[in-house]
């Protein structure tokens, strides 16, 4: 079923409200103000002008906090405010309340700080002798930050033929849209907040320990997302600083984050420097895999990136190794984004493999083809379903990958040097425990109530379709509620769970209300389904049909009464100890072109195939693979928060500086998908789409620069001066 999404007509007229929407009576403003050196401590703040400011209700410099909140969604777990310890600039300092924004704006800028100093750390490469293995606590605990199968070094010193490479990627921002907002509001001890969040239930148990209240004291609404790449996925410093500030003025109090403090202040995706080697014999099977990666973190938490991961998982070889550090930079806490680990690990696996290819003179699709894991690699059990085969086929055949001539820089338009390259995709299906109702009523009618939220991606319109589909329903008929903690628990909207988990939820509410249905008709004189045995009923044209008797569910309910018939559903995934092993999977095949002149790469095309499952809705899902392949695409050619050598600081904190694609820096782009619903893996049988649509791309672009080329560019984006000799 393909509709358009139910929430458009809001957005495109503007009706949507997002969280900085939100208008509640008495509303105060705050500033936030960081610091201006990335080592050090605070010895005084002088707050005497900001005070007497125009508008002024309070400056907050120092914050205590009932208790430490859990991990892993704590994003950083240094709480905001707590001492006056300097870890890195943009680092939040204190936070002004006036009762506009330009009030408390204009009052921050006249805080005076004076600092003492200490030398940072200013990048991965100063912190790399420092690096360690973090201990699995926190959000390394879900992880294996060192395997190894079999003995990998002697396999890749016995191996006919070797390859090897460091690979780096770059500091990504995630930068939305919608700037972070929250909007914070006490009535007595409980705390209702308005957050733009990807995740409503998670985050409420955090803020109710920091704040030593009751979880259920705690509210959490969000209602649109203009923008959640991961960014929005933990608590973030702004979060506890608003209700901070609204018990100390005693009233609302918003706070929305500048566009650069976006960059600071709500994560990143870390830099990576990777080692890997592969190790094959002639005929090109995989005999070892080795890979080693380490990421920045900042200096008081330990948080991997876990590049490595993929080459566990992906490729079939008998022995290997794989180890994931971190090295401490006076940075902020990096954190999710689309999609962790996994892109930047494919950057560096698909890559070695594409030079693995250009070694054995043998095609870059053979060689992953000869190197399928029919298994998974790293537990042994067989997938639910992978069709990752057809996904090199489906799309190798619509790009044309048949005339690519396999000769480095054989391939040109005038002054166009032109390159195919492919990568393969590869990611862990993630799933979690969902819970949804829905209510059939008295009005024809259904409404499904889970606390999801809808970050872009189109989720509300696939769970529309999924109850709409099983009760029959024109899907106009059938209303959602979602983003807010006063409904049943959701899968969080990220890591790719919606679509499975939280879909699965719906699926079973909606059964759960048809079996409700079918009791109280079989059990009803004036039933035409009166003493019908329940078995034979089924659900067509919006109600309940066995044979040629039956009525609407509508019906059913006026002559009995009823206003609404609620169906539960509760889907808890099965876990590590299911017989199968779950993933999603991409094949991804890029044409560059690229002036010898002025070598700036140009991605004309790129075709990718996926293997998910069930699609939902394939135009909402379209438009999020395009969505991963872009975002990506502007990875491996122009993103990078690029730290200032001597202090540390992001030289490119803002949108002036930091470039993201726009539709002129990109080419056609086609999506195909591959395969049937895959209930192995969930009632819903689909598996998500947004993670590994974002994964291998980089990779693809890479090689093929390198085939248009012959310049082979291990390091992240690919920028012109990396290619500057290209005669």
């Amino acid at each position: 079923m393909t509709i358009s999404r139910v929430e458009a007509r809001e957005k495109v007229t503007g009706a949507a409200t997002y969280t900085d929407d939100v208008r509640v009576p008495g509303t105060a403003y705050a500033a936030l103000a960081g610091s201006t050196i990335s080592a050090g401590r605070i010895k005084r703040i002088d707050a005497r002008q900001a005070r007497s400011a125009p508008g002024v209700l309070a400056v907050i410099t120092r914050a205590k906090y009932a208790g430490t909140p859990p991990v892993p969604y704590l994003a950083e777990s240094r709480l905001p405010l707590i001492d006056n310890e300097i870890h890195y600039a943009g680092q939040y300092i204190a936070m002004v309340v006036a009762e506009t924004q330009a009030q408390a704006d204009h009052a921050a800028s006249l805080l005076r700080v004076d600092y003492e100093r200490r030398s940072p750390v200013p990048s991965l490469d100063a912190a790399l002798p420092e690096a360690f293995v973090p201990p699995r606590t926190g959000h390394a605990a879900a992880f294996p930050l060192e395997y190894q199968r079999g003995d990998a070094d002697r396999a890749l010193a016995a191996a006919q033929v070797r390859v090897e490479g460091e690979y780096r990627t770059a500091t990504l921002s995630h930068a939305p849209i919608e700037p972070s907002s929250t909007l914070a509001s006490w009535t007595g001890d409980r705390l209702t907040l308005y957050d733009s969040t990807q995740t409503v239930h998670e985050h409420r148990p955090l803020i109710a320990t920091a704040f030593g209240i009751p979880e259920d004291n705690v509210r959490m609404i969000c209602s649109f997302v203009g923008g959640g790449f991961g960014n929005k996925s933990w608590v973030w410093p702004h979060v506890f600083l608003a209700p901070l500030a609204a018990r100390a003025v005693r009233r609302p109090v918003r706070v929305t984050i500048t566009r650069k403090q976006v960059f600071t202040g709500t994560g990143h995706m870390a830099p990576t420097i990777q080692r890997v080697q592969l190790g094959a014999t002639a005929a090109g099977r995989l005999q070892a895999i080795i890979h080693d990666s380490v990421n920045a973190t900042s200096p008081f938490d330990h948080r991997p990136e876990t590049a490595a991961m993929i080459s566990m998982m992906a490729y079939t070889a008998p022995t290997a190794r794989m180890r994931m550090r971190v090295a401490r930079v006076n940075t902020g806490t990096g954190g999710q984004m689309r999609t962790p680990g996994d892109s930047a690990g494919a950057f560096a696996l698909e890559s070695a493999l594409d030079e693995l290819a250009y070694e054995l003179d043998l095609d870059p699709v053979e060689l992953r083809r000869r190197n399928h894991a029919d298994h998974d690699p790293f537990t042994g059990k067989p997938y639910t379903d992978k069709q990752l085969l057809a996904c090199y086929e489906r799309a190798a055949d619509r790009f044309g990958w048949k005339r690519r001539n396999p000769e480095p820089r054989s391939m040109r338009d005038g002054d166009d040097l032109i390159g195919y390259g492919m990568a393969g995709g590869h990611r862990m299906e993630h799933q979690r425990r969902a819970r949804a109702t829905v209510d059939l009523t008295d009005e024809g009618t259904a409404i499904i109530r889970t606390s999801t939220v809808e970050i872009g991606g189109g989720s509300l319109t696939t769970l529309t379709q999924i109850a709409a589909e099983a009760l029959s329903l024109p899907t106009d008929r059938v209303g959602i509620r979602h983003g807010d903690t006063a409904l049943p628990v959701s899968a969080p909207t990220h890591g790719s769970r919606i679509s499975g988990s939280t879909g699965s939820a719906v699926l079973l509410a909606a059964r759960d209300a048809i079996s409700g249905a079918i009791e109280l008709a079989v059990g009803d004189r004036r039933s035409p389904l009166h003493r019908a045995d329940p078995a034979k009923v089924t659900v067509r044209r919006g109600g309940l049909y066995a044979d040629d008797r039956g009525e609407p569910f509508h019906d059913l309910l006026r002559r009995n009464r009823v206003t609404n018939l609620r169906g539960e559903g509760d889907f808890q995934p099965v876990g590590e100890n299911g017989k199968h092993a779950m993933g999603t999977f991409g094949a991804h095949f890029t044409e560059v072109r690229i002036d010898r002149t002025l070598p700036r790469v140009r991605v004309v095309r790129h075709v990718a195939a996926f293997s998910i499952g069930r699609v939902l809705n394939e135009r909402t899902a379209r438009n999020q693979a395009q969505g991963g392949i872009i975002m990506r695409l502007g990875a491996a050619l122009m993103e990078n928060q690029r730290p200032d050598p001597v202090s540390g600081r992001f030289l490119d904190p803002a949108l002036t500086d930091y470039h993201v694609p726009v539709n002129a820096d990109i080419g056609d782009i086609d999506v195909i998908f591959v395969g049937d619903p895959d209930t192995d893996a969930n009632p819903v049988g689909a598996r998500g789409l947004g993670e590994i649509s974002a994964v291998g791309i980089c990779a693809s672009v890479a090689n093929a620069v390198y085939h248009a080329t012959g310049k082979r560019i291990r390091s992240l984006p690919i920028t012109s001066e990396k290619l500057l000799v290209l005669q």
